[in-house]
């Protein structure tokens, strides 16, 4: 049965009218038949997809899926429907014009005693430009976090990397994507990792700083930390013992001396071997 809005009924004459004039996507399809077609759409839809009511009625709507929809979230409309459940997804879904959006779909069974059946009723938005503005908050955030961790070369293949404030988990891949493209341009013998701004020690930035340091090790770079003071030395070591194959040192200036003296003692067993 295809939803008629000319149908003679004072109440969903009304009904139709207020879906009409909503300017989200409104759909309404019979799970009862085969493929589960489209049976009635709002104006609001052909507005957000392009598509009119002779191109949609008694069809599927995967016809606004495409190659970068994620099929992930279509398995859980397919589940949803199965079970007659309510499902919430953003896809990304393709207008008749075949330009991309971001589609915020909810879908809600609800059943109708006279005919005993379910339909299933889809209210779409088009949240393409709340997608953009988030994708450049979070770009800006990316770029603020990264100018808050700059490593900063200070002698010939020695840089220092200075951490302030906490690092939860999504400003530690930041992070570590910054060490690699460090490590890229540079042939640093030696990072110096000051801990002194740190507001937070957290297991989670232990565990980094272990396997940070043994990838550094495979390249040839030695990872020194800086600026531990006693009560936090105490906790980082009650949580993560593995931190004890790190060198640690009170402030960078002694860092520097302990590299200076490395570097001496080197020289002066190459020119010992020479003789």
């Amino acid at each position: 049965m295809i939803f008629e809005k000319n149908i003679d009924h004072p109440q969903l004459k009304l009904l139709f009218k207020a879906l009409d004039s909503s300017q989200t996507g409104i759909i309404i399809t019979d799970p009862s038949k085969k493929e589960n077609p489209i049976v009635y759409m709002s104006r609001g839809f052909t507005e957000v997809t392009g598509y009119t009511e002779e191109e949609v009625l008694g069809k599927n709507c995967r016809f606004l899926q495409g190659e970068k929809t994620d099929q992930k979230e279509v398995d859980k409309i397919r589940e949803a429907v199965q079970e007659k459940k309510s499902v919430s997804v953003t896809l990304l879904n393709y207008r008749k014009d075949g330009t991309l959006f971001f589609n915020q779909l909810n879908i809600d069974p609800f059943y109708i005693e006279e005919e005993n059946r379910y339909y299933f009723i889809g209210v779409q938005k088009d949240v393409t430009m709340e997608k953009h503005y988030q994708s450049l908050m979070e770009q800006a955030k990316m770029e603020a976090d990264k100018r808050s961790t700059p490593i900063i070369s200070i002698e010939d293949q020695i840089s220092v990397l200075p951490l302030i404030g906490s690092f939860p988990s999504e400003r530690l891949t930041i992070l570590m994507r910054n060490i690699m493209e460090h490590k890229d341009k540079t042939r640093d013998k030696y990072l110096i990792l000051d801990v002194s701004g740190l507001s937070v020690f957290d297991r989670a930035l232990s565990n980094y700083i272990v396997n940070l340091n043994g990838w550094l090790k495979l390249l040839g770079t030695e990872l020194l930390i800086t600026g531990i003071y006693p009560r936090m030395a105490i906790t980082v070591l009650e949580d993560c013992e593995e931190l004890n194959a790190v060198k640690v040192f009170p402030a960078v200036k002694h860092a520097l001396e302990y590299i200076k003296k490395e570097n001496s003692q080197s020289s002066d067993l190459l020119f010992k071997n020479r003789i």
